[in-house]
């Protein structure tokens, strides 16, 4: 396992620009049974709690000792105030960010236990990002410019983020993108123009497969290359991850710990991938970096309860042993 780099020798202002959705996840925890009849039932708890895959990654990436800007849409709510209020104490700059007066975007989560969980989505702020809201000037001062839930920003998706992408490219920054389901259904339609100006591409295995029209691995990664990705990295679950570039090819393993909430576990492992590539660790480190981090997540409750600083972070792998690498 790489060891952590302190200096990388930039002066970029920031490492990361997070841009996507911002929302709030309302987590309803020790749900026992759903009724529609004006039953009450008792919940063991309800928390607010950040959550949209980009202010996942915005959060879970400053703890990790990341400096971190983002920009996306927040509502003048009571929630887009509490949210905003959020990223500031976890060190995030928010003062890019768009204001209006649309309500904020929210995920309900319904968690019963040892049966799943059931969401409740309301797209509100998210449905207004663009990409006259980036300010372009940001691409200058940052080293990596990660995109997240990509199919739920129905005014940024497809040519805006392309748009975006292409000029963080021509100014040397690395960049990556992650997706979330598509409730419109049309997939790689949307999202085929950004593949040739993504350095990584960092999907899950439900929304991959659904893109690339195949449940194979090494065939979903050679549709994403042959279409423009320079490094895929397929998140699958339990089954821990995949990575495959043009030079390289590998799978990882995951940690062995108690689950209690997966919410945020994806967002969580690319924000390990990514710290990961900003201090110069092999892509296989990487990825066991990524495990760590989600392995973390999953034992909390809340997309960003359980994510650590990257040394202690480190330190759980050295105690619970480093992840598996198989090589193809």
């Amino acid at each position: 396992m790489s060891e952590i780099i302190k200096e990388t020798g930039t002066q970029k202002r920031y490492d990361v620009l997070c841009i996507g959705e911002m929302l709030a996840d309302i987590i309803v925890s020790g749900v026992k049974n759903i009724r529609f009849d004006a039953f009450a039932e008792k919940a063991d708890e309800i928390r607010i709690r950040p959550g949209g895959d980009a202010f996942n990654n915005a959060i879970d990436l400053a703890k990790l000792g990341n400096r971190v800007c983002c920009a996306g849409r927040f509502s003048t709510d009571v929630i887009g105030e509490h949210l905003l209020s959020l990223g500031r104490e976890a060190g995030i700059d928010m003062s890019h960010v768009i204001r209006t007066e649309t309500p904020q975007a929210k995920m309900t989560i319904l968690i019963k236990e040892d049966e799943g969980r059931a969401f409740f989505y309301y797209p509100g702020t998210s449905t207004e990002l663009c990409a006259e809201d980036i300010d372009l000037s940001l691409l200058d001062q940052c080293r990596l410019l990660q995109i997240g839930s990509t199919f739920h920003l129905t005014g940024f998706d497809g040519e805006g983020a392309a748009h975006v992408l292409r000029e963080a490219q021509s100014r040397g920054v690395i960049t990556s993108m992650d997706v979330t389901s598509d409730l419109s259904g049309r997939w790689d339609s949307v999202i085929r123009c950004c593949y040739p100006h993504l350095d990584y591409f960092l999907p899950s295995i439900e929304q991959a497969e659904k893109i690339a029209g195949t449940s194979d691995e090494r065939q979903i990664a050679d549709y994403f290359l042959s279409a423009g990705v320079r490094n895929v990295v397929i998140k699958l679950g339990a089954r821990g991850s995949y990575f495959r570039s043009a030079e390289e090819e590998f799978r990882c393993g995951t940690c062995d710990v108690p689950v209690r909430d997966s919410t945020g576990a994806g967002d969580a492992f690319v924000s390990g991938f990514l710290t990961g590539v900003l201090q110069g660790m092999s892509h296989p480190d990487c990825a066991r970096l990524g495990t760590a981090c989600a392995a973390c997540v999953i034992q909390e409750v809340g997309a960003n309860a359980g994510i650590r600083s990257l040394e202690e972070t480190m330190a759980f792998l050295r105690e619970k042993g480093v992840p598996d690498i198989t090589v193809s």
